[in-house]
């Protein structure tokens, strides 16, 4: 590791003599921080250069700020350039000829220094230290004046530099959860230093163990700042970090010409200590610079290990024996100070709460560790996985390649020491785009930097995905055709409107698409022949409400721009004029991004070009054959820009591998690098993809995947309230969600299910700690799943997928369910299905994860499953032997040793299926539970049920289990009394129980619902067990009884889980409720769609609400009253799973026995104006 600026390159004046008198006593470096309290001041219109604020003590609206830090923090939201300024007295220069340098460790994006007026350099990037040589410009012992203008990029481009395009870390405008705030500022600390002119500029080791002898490859860089060569001496030492003793020395004369030099050496090491997880040896190399006949010397001390990692055979392998990475990623964000936490203690706690939940690894996505948490690391045993702020894509741009190799050579030259880094990452989830295939051609620039370790190139691999985009919707075709990229140009070439990804395309309809890093789309028509050409365009949205820009222009001069759903424009705008021309010339028909986000802007293209007697149509001439098509083509340019590019027409290339290992300059197809975010709750299906999860024959290295929780709302408002910062962009945003849960908490009366509105968020931090041991159970249990990298190690970019809290609370259970979790030897169990009747089978298997943990031999085993009252459904004794090992091949990671079918004829409860050695082995591992449901004793339904809609499969369901049924009849009701004449209906006598199921009765439409509307408000109650009962069309609700219908809509649960809740209520009654839903008990009940915006029922029984990503919210099972009857909403999967689930049927029988009760009375009387009410609910 190189250590902090403050504490590296020291420079030393010291007495060559081995005594010193009074007048010859050394002195040391004079070393001054500027730190602390600075001016601060925006520059919105970006005239400080020309104004020369530089030159400024104070600027107009400056207020104080503090340096290190972001500078929202004084200007929250503000976006642009920003000017830092103070004084200060600088130290005397120690001897004539020292420089003087101004250090600063971080500053996001872009830096300009002035020193007393004089501009003495900058620096582009927001990660990496930089210094300037300010000798020319500083007084020394007297006053200065330093002002630093900072340029924080945002969407629209300052200085020619826009966020996207830039190494940014994950930072977006606008605001999503998923990322983190735009914020920049002195990031870092600011140090003034006077150095010899000689000095060490860099120490680079390479510690490369050999056996019983060890080698450190030294590449040292001198700097002389003179005009003259300087004869001298580097000398090193090497010694043990801790005790101080040297074990090895050298000295090596040169000369030091102007400029920087760079000294290549080694030192050899007698059966060196090596580096390791669990006993991480350091070793401090320093190298020192002397001069003949001067009494002053520079050196840099740097510590390093002796350890090798590499991957071969199958595995990750540390010092030669392979390893079982178990890994965890962060994105170093913090409260308040977004990437620099208020206690500098935060920064060490990720790591050590890592190392005691049993990780080895870290992995820092989007942006590298800071020195402190390398030092750390380096200490405690902890490898990293190091990526820079360009892991995030940077959109294309002609700088993209410079900035790109810039942001990664930085951080590698500065974390390049430290032995636990041992992967750099180039990439994260990056499509096949420019950006990808450079960071594909970087293989030589890293190797330069340091030929030592491994290389990641794109974790998740996006580059290969095809199951994304616009090529998943059946019947569209598009160029370009080598990846499922954006921008696009496509056809719907079927002949039935397509529906998709949010896009209604008519049949035959040609559509653009713009690009993430606001590419335009082009459709470019060039003119065959010179003459008088008539060109006719009509854009129109077909996403929705796409919000994009549309452009014609001739010759990359525009003769039409508008918009569609922007700055009043509609969803559809035409074009027509004449122009003149000449052969060659071009027509671009343009679609760009419009308000700045992208996503969701697919736009229909109608285009026309009448000239010399022809009719030329984009759309009947379009062709995915070729391209140029004729005088058609189709490509995309930078907006605003005359280059345009081709749409490639080649199929994908070649596979590039996931990996370089230390040395190589070429991609190993190796390792299979995959993320996996299946839906939440996990079913056995999905527990069974993880379980089976291969690599086409290549060992998996799951790089993503997790379950998080709700962000815990209630603490984080409060958290930040208590630090007087509730004025901050993060504490706004968490402040609006929360208001959002207190508006639904008050709506549906929540405190019927939980007693305070933090203890929903307790329940939902509590439930993680059992759904991470579900995943990594399942992890664990495959052997062809080599390593894994958890999401995430906290809750950062404003989500709640960590294992602790943004603030770096823990929470609860989560300590002791990873420990077990990441144990090297565990027990993993399995019993499906998760819910049973009583008497049914249960199917029980037991792999036991090894990680080279038992030597060969026999390891007796007691399988047990203990159910309610220590009832014992199985106790059986297994012997597990472990081979010994053949050859060189290593045996698998898992291994099943018990697998069967057992029938549980036991009382209804919950049973757990353990595992446990009796000699000879510790194994870790959790129960697998599951529950069991005594059929016999569910409630009778004894009201008769009359069925609304065709379900032959529900009537034979109901008739089966003994509940009586009548179809529905639109006449009157079977009865007594003299009934009640409906207004534009029938009579009804009696009150009914009606059951709707997934297809209402013929012939369907407004008048069926007018009449169930009827029958509801005369008195009956309606059970609508299905909600795709309502739709017509796209409109999910089109026919629910409801003047106000909102939406029916999805809440996917994935690792942004949602988190369901059911109140104790009648509809629930023998059921697990009162708070949030079991997953093993419900979890295939329980449905992605809920119901949203329709005004609050008269109960809200059960719901769902995603406060793990953003907020989403909804109702499950509510029950609203019409008139003098009721009906009840619906979506929990209880049709689809009557015939296997327990807890369906017992819902369904509850949903009647609740709905029941008021049918024996007569019906009532319609309201006289009940017509204008149905009405209102468009069933008129």
């Amino acid at each position: 590791m190189t250590l902090h600026p403050s504490m590296t390159a020291l420079v030393f004046l010291l007495a060559i003599s081995t005594g010193f008198g009074a007048e010859d006593k050394p002195s040391t470096t004079s070393m001054m921080s500027l730190d602390g309290q600075w001016s601060l001041a925006v520059d919105p219109q970006n005239v400080g250069r020309q104004e020369r604020w530089f030159e400024k003590q104070t600027c107009e609206g400056a207020k104080p700020g503090k340096v290190p830090w972001i500078l929202q923090s004084t200007f929250p939201g503000y976006h642009g350039v920003a000017w830092y300024a103070r004084d200060f007295v600088a130290p005397p220069r120690p001897q004539p000829g020292w420089q003087c340098l101004l250090r600063f460790q971080q500053v996001d994006y872009l830096a300009d220094v002035w020193l007393n007026g004089v501009h003495i350099g900058g620096h582009e990037g927001g990660e990496t230290t930089f210094a300037l040589d300010a000798t020319g410009a500083v007084k020394p012992g007297e006053k200065n004046f330093i002002s630093v203008r900072v340029l924080n990029p945002t969407t629209e481009p300052i200085d020619g530099i826009r966020l996207d395009q830039t190494a940014r870390r994950c930072k977006v405008v606008p605001f999503a959860a998923g990322a983190i705030f735009n914020h920049g500022g002195i990031t870092g600390p600011v140090e003034l230093a006077w150095a010899p002119q000689i000095r060490v500029e860099d120490l680079f080791v390479i510690a490369e163990p050999a056996g019983d002898q060890g080698k450190l490859h030294l590449r040292t860089t001198v700097h002389n700042a003179g005009s003259q060569a300087g004869k001298g001496a580097l000398e090193f030492t090497l010694a043990s970090a801790r005790g101080g003793e040297t074990t090895s020395a050298l000295r090596l004369a040169r000369e030091f010409a102007p400029g920087s030099t760079t000294v290549e050496t080694e030192l050899t090491v007698n059966n060196p200590h090596l580096w390791d997880l669990n006993a991480p040896y350091l070793y401090r190399v320093t190298a020192r610079a002397t001069v003949d006949g001067a009494d002053a010397f520079d050196e840099r001390s740097t510590r390093c290990g002796f350890r090798d990692f590499c991957f071969a055979d199958g595995y990750f392998r540390l010092n030669g024996r392979r390893i079982y990475l178990r890994c965890s990623h962060t994105c170093n964000h913090y409260p308040v100070g977004i990437q620099f936490p208020e206690d500098p203690d935060l920064l060490r706690r990720d790591m050590l709460n890592m190392k005691v939940m049993g990780f080895n690894a870290i992995r820092f996505i989007w942006g590298g560790a800071t020195p402190v948490q390398l030092d750390l690391c380096d200490e405690i045993g902890l490898l990293v996985y190091e990526e820079s702020y360009a892991s995030m894509p940077i959109a294309d741009s002609p700088q993209m390649a410079q900035r790109f190799d810039a942001a990664v050579g930085e951080l590698i030259r500065r974390d390049r020491n430290h032995p636990s880094v041992v992967i750099w990452g180039l990439l994260n989830e990056a499509n096949d785009r420019p950006t990808f295939r450079h960071a594909a051609a970087m293989l030589p620039l890293v190797r330069s930097l340091d030929p030592s370790r491994m290389v990641m190139l794109n974790s998740g691999r996006w580059d290969q995905r095809t199951d994304y985009g616009i090529r998943t919707v059946p019947g569209i075709r598009v160029w370009p055709k080598d990846r499922p990229t954006e921008p696009w140009v496509g056809i719907n070439v079927t002949t039935e409107t397509v529906r998709g990804l949010g896009i209604t395309w008519p049949a035959g309809h040609l559509a653009l698409h713009p690009g993430p890093a606001q590419e335009w789309s082009v459709v470019r028509w060039t003119a065959p022949t010179a003459g008088p050409a008539e060109v006719s365009g009509t854009f129109v949205g077909l996403a929705g409400q796409a919000t994009t820009d549309v452009h014609v222009r001739h010759n990359g001069r525009a003769i039409f721009d508008s918009h569609v759903n922007l700055n009043g424009s509609p969803n559809e705008v035409r074009f027509n004029k004449g122009i003149d021309a000449a052969a060659g010339d071009t027509v671009d028909f343009v679609v760009g991004v419009g308000n700045g986000n992208y996503g969701g802007d697919t736009t229909g293209l109608c285009a026309t070009i009448a000239a010399a007697g022809r009719t030329y149509d984009a759309t009947d001439q379009f062709s995915m054959e070729s391209n140029p098509n004729g005088p058609w083509s189709y490509g995309s340019m930078a907006a605003g820009a005359a280059e345009f590019a081709l749409y490639s027409a080649d199929k994908a290339g070649p596979a590039v591998g996931s990996l370089a290992n230390p040395g190589c300059l070429a991609w190993e197809d190796v390792l299979k690098d995959v993320h996996s975010y299946p839906r939440v709750p996990h079913t056995a299906s999905v527990l069974e993809s993880l379980r089976t999860m291969e690599g086409n024959g290549q060992p998996v290295f799951l790089t993503e995947y997790g379950i998080g929780s709700a962000v815990d709302l209630w603490r984080a408002v409060r958290h930040f309230e208590q630090r007087g910062a509730d004025g901050l962009e993060d504490a706004e945003f968490f402040r609006e969600k929360l208001g959002q849960f207190e508006t639904d908490w008050r709506q549906w009366r929540m405190d019927e299910a939980f007693a305070r509105p933090e203890d929903f968020f307790m329940e939902s931090l509590k439930k993680m700690a059992g759904q991470r041991t579900l995943g990594l159970n399942a992890i664990r249990s495959n052997p062809k799943i080599i390593s894994h990298s958890l999401t995430g190690a906290i809750d950062h970019v404003m989500c709640g997928e960590g294992l602790t809290t943004l603030f770096r609370e823990l929470k609860p259970g989560t300590i002791d369910a990873m420990y077990d979790a990441w144990a090297p030897l565990r027990w993993c169990l399995f019993a499906e299905p998760a819910h049973i009747a009583r008497g049914g089978k249960i199917r029980l298997e037991a792999v036991l994860a090894d990680e080279d943990v038992l030597k060969p031999g026999e390891y007796p085993a007691r399988l047990q499953v203990i159910g309610p009252d220590l009832t014992r459904a199985l106790d059986r004794r297994v012997s597990v032997t472990v081979p010994k090992r053949t050859g060189q091949e290593d045996p698998p990671l898992a291994r099943l040793c018990f697998a069967d079918d057992v029938a549980i004829d036991g009382p209804p409860g919950k049973y757990c299926f353990l595992a446990a050695f009796e000699r000879g082995a510790a194994a870790t591992g959790t129960a697998a539970e599951f529950y069991v449901t005594d059929l016999a004793e569910m409630p009778p339904v004894e009201a008769e049920v009359v069925l609304w809609g065709d379900d032959p499969g529900l009537v034979q369901w109901l008739t089966a289990h003994g509940i009586h049924t009548r179809s529905f009849s639109a006449g009157p009701s079977v009865g007594e009394g003299l009934g009640v004449r409906a207004s534009g209906g029938a009579t009804l006598l009696n009150r009914e129980l009606i059951l709707a199921s997934s297809k209402p009765p013929a012939p369907g439409g407004p008048s069926v619902f007018a009449e169930l509307a009827r029958r509801i408000a005369a008195g009956s109650s309606v059970v609508f067990l299905s909600p795709e009962v309502f739709a017509n069309g796209g409109q999910s609700t089109a026919w629910l009884p409801l003047a106000r219908k909102g939406a029916l809509g999805p809440i996917r649960g994935w690792l942004y889980l949602k988190d369901e809740w059911a109140k104790r209520h009648p509809i629930f009654e023998g059921l697990h409720a009162g708070g949030l839903m079991d997953y093993t008990y419900y979890r295939e009940l329980i449905p992605d769609l809920v119901w949203t915006g329709q005004d609050a029922p008269a109960e809200a029984v059960a719901g769902a609400i995603k406060a793990s990503q953003d907020y989403a919210s909804g109702l499950m099972v509510a029950v609203y009253a019409l008139g003098e009857g009721r009906f009840v909403l619906n979506t929990l999967q209880i049709r689809e799973n009557l015939q296997t689930h327990p807890a369906a049927e017992r819902l369904l029988r509850n949903m009647l026995r609740y709905a029941a009760p008021n049918t024996s009375r007569p019906a009532a009387a319609l309201p006289d104006d009940f017509d204008k009410q149905l009405a209102t609910m468009g069933l008129n």
